[in-house]
């Protein structure tokens, strides 16, 4: 019997024992254990059926000693129901451990019975079987691995066992689908197992005569044909090698199994012959190498053969050879030499072969009576050179190899000699230069490294490696370069520490901490302070842990490093603090702290405010419960960063959270066993569990309530999501809802207790009906992230079932959402219909379902609802079939589909349910139903978009051009509409109805081709036999088949291949052959097709093609050899080198091209990984030889392939524009992993070496692949190569292209030039190149001259940028430099070169003599002088490259006046500013512009000053707008710094600011200056209120303030928004702080309106726009400071908004524009009209219009306004003024306010609008129009109180506050049970926070005191 039927007999026999009293307690453990034990066999879920077994086996085991007690017939059932689960759990070694568990414990008492059954079972498995199927062989590999029982039993049936693995062995041999799939494997691991656990046996037998031995033999003759290439699996062949090398494991001297290990080598070498192996004798098979043979040999002995075998003596071969040395060694270093696809396993195995070397060295040395790895060997040599040529290599996983492998050489480097007494240990000195010698950027240095420290010393490399502190520091800039620089940083310090303390004795750590300061607190605090973010955050995550770890008291070092008080140095403090916290577990806020750590919490910076969180959140231990100051600081800290825009800082500021929540939870539960512990009288003193356990869970629950309050539709789509990962977190962490997904995180057993006690209060009722409506609102939700995230939450932790109204509702709602043509909409509609197939019964289904109310029975209610889904298809198919034109609009098909897709494939009980056998009839209809209908539906869509429902039958496969699908739709919408074509009037614009139609088409298509691969994957994966006949797969390839070859939109390619892939993977690796011959059949005729003659264009109307390959390819196993992989690659490369015919057709596609852009496709494709890099080479000839055709697609191709394989070989680009330096591989590693390569790219330079020469006939010979050669060896990374290095034979062509006659190949040249240099040769070279800039006399082209010169400079910017060039070595390039002076000077009449010169000059830098200097800076001074206007130029015509000659002398000038700082030479800048050529002036404005502010400010001073005294007249008299604009962002550039303002300034604006701030004013108003120029123009004006010793002209003010209020609104440009955001930052709290001082009207109206711009800028959608608008915000709260502006903190965003709030409550109440703006932010929304367009239902557009601002959020705003508004009516009072405005403001607002109250009411009093309240809860705007309504309701009630006070009346309002009230009680509870109220709870906290917090510190200070004095 099965494991089923066993356990049902179980159940029945303990049921009725259980009726016998002594045993019913007995019996009704045995029925729990049964029912967990049938609960783990029913999961579908791993971890589901773990947890039921981990229970079982804990009930088990409670109840074992009672089943000892029983009678053998009573224990006989059990036993037998555990083992037939046992011989059923084969595939799960977990599984079987715990059920072996039980067996054991049971055979404690009961073990003949056990091993009766136990041999009964085994011997059944094998007895009247001849060949084992895959399932015996694992229950057999088990039992020999797991069962002690088990092994005994095979033990004494040994025989029988070999005999069928013989039998199976060769059975699966002679079947090739069986050889290549799963059943070879386990047979083969099988025989590995048996080896491995029972080697005394299978040794009997090997290594002496036995009767038996012939089954053995048979057994080792098929491993042996395993191993030489009978199968096509790696995998299966790697195992094979380690049961053999197993195998020579039983022998029982060591020196018959090294004899018996050289056999199996021999075997390679002679051919078919007679192998002995020990005793065995067998006939070696025909070989058919292929090179993987010896590798697999040779790493399956390395892997399990004893080092007595490794290290014996051989006595065949000459005195003192061994097996690891003598044969295994040759193997190991041919397999690392060939270039096949099995790169990761030779670095495994060279690995390998090291690590055994470590292990046998004792014996070595016996053996050899010598070193191993002897100085100069021939075998160390090889050694280094394979670990250093191979140290960057890109394989995955091959780092790790080498990062072991030099570990391991060193260490056995050590141990020799130490063994040998060396004193001399030079490769530690060899390794240490090659280092130091290779640059920074690679990688692969730091691991060798890391290595050699412990064997050097840490201050010996310090010493000699003197730029290794500031290595590490640039390392931080690149991510990848990151973790290997702090594993160099953790080593060196752990070395130094250990030394530091075995040299003095003693540990002082204020001693240790300043000698660490010696060599890294500069490094350190420099990184810590950097204003890089990215930077600093790497610097504090990967060094400031380890150095507080390992040296403590550098903490106050570093404190002091970043006492600063700008943002670098509060994000380094933040950062320490973190990290002490961490180390410590303790924290004080003391004053100063606190004061500091509030400006974190609310600093601008994202990383800084999470770091701020991440402090007050984590703790060493996860039960210290958070404070009451932590909890006040994170209730202020939270709402106001729910809505930010990084993605990134979302989900940490959900772990943070998390964290702190589990701090909460943990602290608690351990308060809870504290209380169970103590009675109230014995808790010790201290102790307030009550108090912390309150402070617990009252903030869940307003975290909780917080979450909540934000999931409504007038929330942002950030705020959304946000509240969404805190209500995730909140569920996750307190909840008792186990999660199999998660492998940690479960919570506690103990959990149920503390959920108790918080609903006890009224707390925590996280599944309650408001909350379920928030999460369904969150459904209908437009953006894809939030309604997963919400349908997750819903189905994961909410009740198991709707209620059906909810249900009902929802469903309908569904219905209409799959129905519209907006995808949004629709994909939404999928997500709620997944959603209420897995929260519906069967009886809820039943009654909602058509078809459920007809059945009297509900089958399966997944299969059920993809049922009703089908015929829903069906129905909107028909439709379309009839009318597309309306079918499209009302009921398009890609919804229903898409939800199709979601409930078939990512409900785990449908897959499940579909291999039930009661239901396996009625899926196998529905499926293929489906899949016919899907291939129906594609044709005709198709079809629709070729005005034809199939391509006739001699038409090839061609997806119609663009113009030909729209005159197909153009076509079909006239005759929809009963129209003439002729009758369409021609429009540039796409018609609403071709819109819809264009969208269902391609949008359906899509998801054809995502839910047939996703189908198939999940049927196939399902079980072993595929549920669908083998004619359902073949429409399936024939739909994709059709969508990729007909279809041209990418985004339906796109989906269809990702299905395509799913569907290959799918069936290649699945058991079937004819599963696997469908891929295999579409891949052969693509390539039919592709090298086929043509009637039509294929690649250029069809996206799809090339991805069709791809697919296939991509879908073949990652183990196995890729066959499909090769043979398509070999073709197309056939393919594509071809010869071109003599005429083609230019309008039709050549094969050759195709089999180009094919392979593109396949190098671009991201799912085959390393399994291309074997084809690079061929691929790279095919490219550089069609790069000469003479066809243009061949060229355009190949250049495309070309980019995708460099991308592919190099790596992706991991820097900006120049990404060379972090970028790539070095030569020597490039080109030792492709040697061929090298050849033809040389080749290619000779080649284009001899076509170069003189031009004949003024034509240019060119080579059309030497463009790609430079840019491939360009993208190189220098390495430390010597001279013999395998790039150096590309130096010599490279200098000889420096004469090349194109000016883009010499540009390259030099480039390409610098990675193969040898680091050592950049002096020789250098010197070289300025040697051979001959002398005016001498015969040099123009050409060559310029080529040497693009040479040195670009050789002399990358050894100046890695410090390559000592400064000896400068200064002998800048002596030969300087004498070639007349290549600057007029002599030289090519302004190109003396460009290039001054470029090299200006690189050399302080190398150069001060008379040379002098004598350049005279000589382009009096260039510059030339061009002066007045002055005669020396030459008339116009030359190539002048100007740009002439920007050069500008830039050089002015670094060499910012370097000298001298005032003089200063002037002379501000001249050519003032009177030179546009040209030079242009060079100089940028030159200032793209300048770090503050590197000289004595000549920015000067700049400063003379662009300010000539702003008017450059206002007056250009025209030039280009000029203008780079003239005024200059002017910002240098004036927006505070620190510009002096007096001085304000001299030189005396009378001129007011004319040109009128000039701008009037430019900005009139002339339409563009938005760039009208950005700086408005920056300008901003500036000069400030400069401009305090304009007060208040019409300019009045002209400023109403251009600004202009460009702020939310539909204006962006450019003008930030243009308004900036110049608030310059010029606003400037104003502001002069209306306070002034008390001003008219300067006080300007500050309102000046802080309500600030208001809605700080809302803006653009990112910059609001960081610029918080400047502002933060400007202003400075205000009320005594520190000076210098020192302000800029706050972020939402905590600006809050504080201008404030300020205008405070400051400005007074002002009548005060009220009105607060009140303007209130938007005006009709709510009937609103609800009345919600029932309308009308047709829906394919678009929504979208707002002007998508970040902004009335309703949000308005809940944050309302706290302020009430306090400022509050002062109605004091003011008269405020008195008239609010009653104004009662008799427009009051009336409307009453009727809408009393709408609202009725609109959600009826009961049959439940599908329209459903959509309402989805809908922002009446969301927004109610939370407005309300709000003003509020505001209205507490103004009728106001007045009331004051005694005025409100005749307009015909009701009293308290009926108000009353009435809007009443509502918002209405509101409330559909989910439709928003909490006005979250105010922001206006009360200041601080003060709240130091309450809390002083009050906990006194309870301490208190109790010390006590």
């Amino acid at each position: 019997m099965g494991a089923a039927q066993e356990a049902q007999a179980c159940l029945a026999f303990y049921r009725g024992l259980g009726r016998q009293e002594p045993l019913q307690e007995l019996c009704r453990a045995v029925l729990a254990f049964l029912e967990k034990l049938g609960q783990f066999a029913g999961s579908s879920v791993k971890r589901c059926k773990d947890k039921n077994l981990e229970e079982a086996l804990l009930l088990f085991q409670e109840m074992t000693k009672g089943l000892w007690e029983l009678n053998d017939a009573d224990v006989l059932p059990l036993a037998r129901c555990v083992l037939a689960f046992q011989m059923e759990t084969r595939t799960s070694s977990s599984s079987f451990h715990k059920l072996e568990q039980m067996v054991k414990k049971l055979a404690e008492g009961k073990e003949s019975l056990v091993a009766e059954e136990v041999n009964k079972l085994l011997t059944g498995l094998t007895e009247h079987k001849e060949v084992l199927s895959p399932g015996d062989l694992q229950t057999v590999g088990m039992f020999i691995e797991e069962s002690s029982l088990g092994q005994r039993h095979w033990r004494r049936s040994l025989t029988p066992l070999l005999l069928r693995i013989a039998a199976t062995l060769n059975v699966v041999l002679q079947d090739p689908t069986a050889r290549s799939g799963v059943w070879g494997y386990i047979t083969v691991k099988t025989c590995l197992q048996l080896f491995q656990a029972m080697p005394k046996e299978v040794s009997s037998v090997v290594w002496s005569q036995a009767e038996d031995s012939e089954i053995l033999q048979s057994i080792l003759g098929s491993l042996l044909q395993v191993i030489v290439g009978k199968t096509a699996t790696k995998d299966t062949r790697l195992l094979t090698g380690t049961a053999l090398g197993m195998l020579v494991n039983t022998a029982t001297e060591p020196e018959r199994g090294a004899r018996a290990a050289l056999t199996l080598f021999q075997l390679f070498d002679q051919g078919p012959g007679e192998l002995r192996f020990g005793e065995l004798k067998v006939e070696t098979p025909v070989l058919n190498p292929d090179g993987l043979e010896r590798l697999v040999l040779t790493r399956g002995l390395l892997t399990c053969c004893k080092k007595e075998i490794l290290s014996c003596q051989l006595d065949s071969f000459p005195h003192q050879a061994c097996l690891v040395l003598d044969v295994l060694f040759p193997v190991v270093w041919a397999v690392s030499e060939e270039q096949k696809s099995y790169h990761y396993y030779r670095f495994q195995v060279f690995s390998l072969w090291l690590q055994r070397i470590l292990e046998s060295l004792p014996e070595l040395w016996k053996v050899k009576e010598s070193r191993v790895l002897a100085e100069n060997s021939e075998l160390l040599h090889r050694l280094n050179q394979f670990i250093w040529n191979n140290a960057e290599s890109p394989v995955e996983g091959a780092s790790e190899f080498i990062h072991s492998s030099f570990q391991r050489l060193l260490q056995i480097h050590h141990l020799e000699c130490q063994h040998f007494e060396a004193l001399e240990r030079p490769l530690y000195e060899h390794f240490l230069q090659r280092i130091i010698t290779m640059p920074w950027q690679v990688k692969a240095r730091y691991f060798p490294l890391c290595a050699i420290l412990p064997y050097t010393g840490a201050d010996k490399v310090l010493d000699i490696y003197r730029d290794l502190p500031q290595h590490l520091l640039n390392c931080l800039a690149t991510n990848h370069l990151c973790p290997a620089a702090s594993d160099v940083y953790k080593t060196i310090l752990q070395q130094q520490r250990k030394a530091w303390l075995e040299r003095e004795g003693r540990a002082i750590e204020e001693e240790l901490a300043q000698k660490w300061a010696v060599h890294w607190l500069p490094t350190l605090a420099r990184a810590l302070t950097s204003p890089i973010p990215f930077f600093q955050s790497n610097a504090s995550n990967y060094l400031l842990f380890w150095t507080l770890r390992l040296f403590p008291a550098s903490y106050a070092l570093l404190a002091e490093s970043c006492s600063g008080g700008d943002s670098a140095h509060l994000r380094a403090w933040i950062a320490l603090l973190n990290s002490r916290k961490l180390i410590t577990g303790a924290l004080t806020f003391d004053g100063e702290t606190l004061e500091r750590f509030f400006c974190c919490l609310h600093s601008r910076e994202e990383n800084i405010r999470l770091a701020a969180l991440s402090l007050l959140c984590c703790s060493p231990r996860t039960n210290q419960a958070l404070s009451k100051v932590e909890i006040l600081l994170l209730k202020e800290f939270l709402p106001l960063n729910l809505n930010c825009d990084s993605s990134c800082f979302r989900q940490l500021l959900q772990a943070a959270v998390k964290k702190a929540l589990v701090r909460l939870r943990d602290s608690s539960l351990s308060q809870l066993r504290s209380m169970m512990q103590y009675k109230a009288a014995e808790r010790p003193a201290g102790i307030d569990p009550e108090g912390t356990l309150a402070q617990a869970i009252d903030f869940v629950e307003w975290l909780l309530q917080l979450s909540i309050s934000f999931l409504t539709p007038g929330s942002n789509y950030q705020r959304k999501k946000t509240a969404l990962l805190l209500l995730a977190a909140v569920l996750e962490t307190c909840t008792d809802t186990w999660s199999p997904n998660r492998k940690k995180g479960q919570p506690p057993q103990n959990m149920g207790a503390l959920l108790s006690l918080a609903r006890q209060r009224g707390r925590w009722d996280f599944f309650s009906h408001s909350n379920s409506l928030a999460l369904l609102s969150c459904l209908q939700d437009s953006t894809n992230e939030v309604r997963e995230l919400a349908s997750e939450l819903l189905i994961h932790y909410f009740p198991p079932a709707f209620p059906e109204p909810i249900a009902v509702a929802l469903l309908e709602r569904a219905q209409e959402a799959v129905s519209s043509p907006r995808v949004q909409e629709a994909e939404a509609g999928a997500v709620l219909m997944k959603t209420i197939l897995q929260k519906s019964d069967s009886s809820t289904l039943k009654r909602i379902l058509p078809e459920g109310k007809e059945a009297p029975t509900l089958p399966h209610h997944g299969l059920c609802f993809a049922q009703y889904l089908l015929s829903m298809l069906q129905a909107h198919y028909t439709m379309a079939r009839q009318d597309l034109l309306q079918a499209v609009s009302t009921n398009p098909m890609h919804g229903v589909m898409a939800a199709l897709r979601r409930c078939l494939l990512e409900v785990p009980e449908g897959v499940a349910s579909m291999l039930k056998g009661e239901h396996v009839q009625s899926w196998q209809e529905l499926l293929c139903s489906l899949v016919t209908l899907l291939a129906d539906i594609n044709i005709f869509l198709l079809g629709v978009l070729q005005s034809r429902q199939r391509p006739s039958a001699n038409q090839q496969a061609a997806a119609p051009s663009f113009a030909d699908m729209g005159n197909a739709i153009g076509s079909l919408i006239m005759s929809g509409k009963g129209l003439d074509q002729q009758d369409g009037e021609d429009s540039v614009l796409l018609s609403e109805e071709h819109n819809l139609i264009l969208t269902c088409c391609w949008v359906s298509v899509k998801e054809i081709g995502l839910l047939l691969g996703g189908l198939v994957e999940k049927i196939l994966s399902a079980g072993p036999e595929p549920l669908l006949p083998l004619t359902v797969f073949g429409t399936a390839a024939k739909v994709f088949q059709e969508v990729l070859l007909r279809c041209r939109h990418w985004g339906a390619v796109e989906g269809c291949s990702m299905g395509f892939t799913k569907f290959c993977t799918a069936l290649l690796t699945h058991p079937h052959a004819e599963l696997q011959a469908i891929p295999r059949t579409v891949l052969a005729q693509g390539l039919e097709l592709l090298s086929g003659p043509r009637s039509s264009s294929i690649t250029r109307r069809a996206a799809g093609f090339p991805m069709l390959f791809l697919c296939i390819v991509a879908g073949e196993d990652s183990a196995s050899s890729r066959q499909l992989l090769a043979h398509c690659i070999q073709t197309l490369l056939a393919l594509a080198n071809t010869p071109l015919p003599q005429h083609w057709d230019q309008t039709l596609d050549l094969p050759q091209v195709s089999a180009l852009h094919v392979l593109q496709t396949l190098v671009r494709g991201s799912g085959l990984g390393t399994a291309l890099l074997q084809y690079v080479t061929p691929m790279m000839a095919l490219l550089l030889k069609a790069l000469g055709s003479s066809s243009w697609a061949m060229r355009n191709a190949a250049i495309q392939l070309f980019s995708g394989l460099t991308a592919r070989v190099l790596g992706p680009t991991r820097s900006g524009d120049d990404g060379r330096a972090q970028d790539g591989v070095s030569p020597q590693a490039f080109f030792s992993r492709y040697p061929q390569l090298r050849e033809i790219l040389l080749g290619e330079l000779h080649s284009a070496l001899e076509m170069a020469g003189e031009p004949e006939a003024g034509r240019f010979h060119l080579c059309p692949s030497l463009h790609a050669i430079l840019a491939l060896l360009a993208k190189l990374q220098p390495g430390a190569d010597g001279l013999n290095s395998v790039s150096t034979c590309f130096l010599e062509p490279l200098l000889q292209l420096a004469g090349n006659p194109i000016h883009a190949v010499r540009v390259m040249a030099a480039k390409a030039l610098v990675p193969v240099v040898p680091t050592a040769e950049y002096r020789n070279i250098l010197l070289r190149l300025a040697g051979d800039l001959v002398e005016q006399a001498g015969v040099l082209s123009h050409n060559t001259l310029h080529g040497r010169l693009l040479q040195i400079r670009a050789l002399l910017a990358y050894a100046a940028d890695a410090k390559r060039l000592s400064a000896d070595a400068m200064e002998s390039v800048a002596r030969q430099m300087e004498g070639q002076f007349w290549l600057v000077t007029p002599k030289q009449r090519c302004p190109l070169i003396r460009s290039a010169y001054l470029h090299v000059i200006a690189l050399l830098g302080g190398s150069c003599t001060r008379g040379f200097a002098k004598h350049l800076r005279e000589v382009v001074s009096s260039e510059l002088d030339s061009l002066r206007p007045g002055q005669k130029a020396r030459r008339s015509e116009l030359q190539v490259g002048s100007a740009a000659f002439h920007q050069a002398i500008a830039h050089y000038l002015c670094n060499d006046t910012a370097s000298l700082a001298g005032a003089e030479k200063a002037s002379g800048i501000c001249l050519l500013l003032q009177g030179a050529d546009v040209d030079i002036q242009t060079a100089i404005l940028m030159w200032v512009i793209e300048r770090e502010e503050g590197r000289c400010k004595e000549f920015e001073k000067i700049l400063q000053l003379t662009l300010l005294e000539n702003l008017k007249s450059v206002l007056q008299g250009r025209r030039d707008k280009e000029f203008l604009k780079l003239y005024l962002e200059a002017l910002v550039h240098l004036c927006s710094n505070p620190s510009s303002q002096s007096q001085d300034v304000s001299e030189k604006l005396k009378g001129s600011a007011a004319a040109c701030v009128d000039a701008l004013l009037s430019m900005v108003e009139t002339d339409s200056p563009g938005p760039e120029l009208l950005f700086q123009a408005l920056c300008v004006i901003s500036l000069l209120f400030v400069l401009g010793s305090r304009l007060q002209d208040y019409p300019l003010l009045e002209r400023w303030c109403t251009t600004l209020e202009r460009c702020s609104r939310s539909i204006s440009s962006e450019v003008l928004r930030l243009a308004a955001a900036r110049s608030l930052k310059l010029a606003g709290a400037d104003m502001v702080q002069r209306a306070l001082e002034a008390s001003s009207p008219s300067l006080l109206s300007v500050a309102v309106r000046l802080m309500d711009m600030g208001i809605y800028l700080l809302q803006d959608e653009d990112q910059e726009v609001r960081r610029e608008a918080s400047v502002f915000a933060s400007l202003v709260q400075h205000l009320s400071g005594t520190q000076p502006r210098d020192s302000c903190v800029f706050i972020q965003g939402n905590r600006g908004l809050v504080c201008l709030l404030r300020l205008l409550l405070e400051k400005f109440w007074h002002c009548q524009e005060t009220l009105d703006s607060l009140l303007r932010h209130l938007p005006t929304l009709d709510l009937g009209n609103i609800l009345t367009e919600l029932e309308a239902n009308r047709a829906v557009s394919l678009y929504k219009e979208d707002e002007p601002n998508v970040f902004s959020e009335p309703a949000v705003l308005s809940r944050l306004l309302l706290p302020f508004l009430l306090q400022l009516l509050d002062k109605v009072p004091a003011s008269p003024q405020l008195c008239e405005l609010t009653q104004r403001w009662l008799k427009a607002t009051g009336p409307s306010v009453l009727h809408s109250l009393q709408f609202c009411k009725q609109w959600w009093s009826r009961d049959a609008l439940a599908a329209l309240q459903m959509k309402a809860l989805g809908c922002a705007k009446v969301h927004t129009a109610i939370t407005v309504l309300l709000l003003r309701a509020m505001v209205l009630a507490h103004a009728l109180d106001v007045l009331g006070r004051t005694h005025v009346s409100a005749s307009d309002i015909h009701c009293t506050s308290q009926e108000l009230r009353s009435e809007l009680g009443l509502v918002q509870e209405l509101l409330a049970r559909h989910g439709m109220a928003p909490t006005f709870r979250f105010d922001y906290e206006i009360t200041d926070m601080r003060s709240s917090v130091r309450a809390v510190q002083s009050s906990r200070a006194a309870e301490l005191c208190c109790s010390e004095l006590s």
